[in-house]
């Protein structure tokens, strides 16, 4: 793993030394470079070609008020991410996105598309199967440290894929058919049978000066991967630190395929900005065994003390990163957000707990490229969970850097 991410480290320098010498030995009258909302782009005259890296550094760290159980604080290195986000030959995309926190090497976007449609594009490659709002929102635009409950347990994840996708000014529509995640084991006997396919549409309506409604709904039918016909779901308390999943329904067996459903509200009226999701995860089995249900949800409302607001990006169907009006003295943000999720049907015996969330926040952004997180959150969670029945809470602060 070690030399694996050394040579990673060196591929990723040279990446960047090539890059930058191509385009600084580029004749001035052929292209340009500037920023845009916080993002360095190369553009070429003619808008054929632009490039950008996308680097993200999060530096996490909480401070648990312990209940029945010990948990552990800390500091963590969170994501320490490298992508190269490219436009070829105006119709062609191509991006190669890791991950290298925490010493190991982890695949992320890598995939291209063709974007010779009007509105519309054909991609294919490993990227994020399109589901659920807070899922697909990038983790440099989440407006806490991390997703809620249900968003972290029920996550499709980055797939092989093949998705087509088509939008105009007020709604977006992707569907993909998908296999399983990459698989570093070239040497595997076991058939990968894991798959699906997912289809979300979302829709902003009313896109006001002052006021946005958004509108979505998405859904996944898959199938259990390598032949196994075992499924298992599982989530931490909305903190990577300590490590602890407090949900855990173990491994579900007999699994013939699952289906997931989510319905999405948004609504940005000013400075505030109210956000909720419901999830539903249905469990379908073989030999005549009774369908497992799950299901969770989240509401979030915040408010910005600067006066920013978020806007809605019509190509992905989601909202775009807040920017500060002004990057002299930033952008102030008060958040608090409800979550829950259910992972124990009692009707047929899984038992993976119940839980509800509790938090509340501030952001700053001092500039278009930075975030500083903290948050306050108590956690509540069944009998019949990972960690049995406790109330505990703790205090965690996320710095985050990108560009």
């Amino acid at each position: 793993m070690r030399k694996a991410l050394k040579k990673t480290i060196f591929l990723l320098g040279l990446i960047l030394f090539l890059t930058s010498n191509l385009f600084s030995q580029q004749n001035p009258k052929d292209g340009k470079t500037e920023w845009e909302n916080g993002i360095l782009f190369w553009k070429s005259t003619d808008g054929d070609f632009n490039g950008r890296f996308d680097i993200r550094m999060f530096l996490n760290g909480a401070y648990f008020f312990e209940g029945d159980n010990e948990f552990s604080n800390g500091t963590h290195l969170r994501k320490a991410r490298m992508a190269v986000k490219m436009q070829l030959w105006k119709d062609w995309r191509a991006e190669w996105d890791i991950d290298v926190a925490e010493g190991t090497v982890e695949f992320k976007d890598m995939f291209f598309a063709y974007h010779g449609f009007e509105n519309s594009h054909i991609k294919f490659g490993h990227f994020k199967i399109p589901y659920g709002l807070e899922i697909l929102t990038t983790s440099r635009n989440i407006i806490f440290p991390e997703r809620a409950l249900v968003s972290n347990a029920f996550d499709v994840g980055r797939r092989m894929s093949i998705e087509y996708s088509k939008w105009d000014d007020n709604w977006n529509v992707r569907a993909a058919l998908f296999g399983q995640a990459f698989d570093i084991n070239k040497n595997k006997t076991a058939d990968e049978t894991g798959g699906g396919f997912a289809l979300r549409f979302a829709t902003a309506p009313i896109q006001t000066e002052n006021m946005i409604l958004h509108l979505g709904a998405s859904s996944v039918w898959e199938r259990p991967s390598d032949n196994q016909w075992a499924v298992s779901y599982a989530t931490e308390p909305e903190t990577k630190i300590g490590d602890v999943e407090v949900l855990d329904t173990d491994n579900i067996f007999d699994v013939s395929n699952t289906m997931r459903y989510a319905a999405e509200f948004a609504l940005v009226y000013d400075a505030f900005h109210f956000q909720t999701e419901y999830q539903a995860l249905q469990v379908n089995r073989f030999n005549e065994l009774e369908q497992v249900n799950f299901n969770g949800g989240y509401a979030l409302l915040t408010y910005t003390i600067t006066g920013e607001s978020r806007k809605w990006d019509k190509l992905q169907g989601e909202f775009f990163q807040l920017i500060p009006k002004n990057c002299k003295n930033g952008a102030w943000e008060l958040a608090a957000r409800y979550s829950n999720l259910k992972l124990s049907d009692t009707e047929v015996g899984i038992l993976g707990g119940n839980a509800n969330n509790y938090t509340f926040g501030i952001n700053w952004y001092p500039n278009a490229n930075m975030v500083t997180q903290l948050n306050y959150t108590m956690v509540e969670t069944s009998e019949n969970s990972a960690i049995g029945k406790d109330k505990f809470s703790f205090i965690q602060l996320m710095a985050k850097v990108f560009f």
